[in-house]
């Protein structure tokens, strides 16, 4: 489960430079919707492992 979170995380990562650099058509270049999504998932994903890892560490 780890693994793939960590995998989700980059494509978001990936995403969301590639849209605030421009590369993809249709949408304008800098904090756009698509970034913030992104930035906002890829911060769910680590309070969502924070919360896990310190839920196993005080059991």
């Amino acid at each position: 489960m780890i693994k793939i979170l960590e995998l989700i995380g980059f494509a978001l990562v990936a995403i969301m430079f590639i849209s605030f650099v421009g590369f993809i058509p249709g949408q304008k270049s800098g904090f756009s919707l698509l970034f913030w999504g992104c930035a906002v998932g890829t911060l769910a994903i680590i309070i969502y492992r924070k919360k896990k890892r310190k839920e196993k560490e005080s059991t």
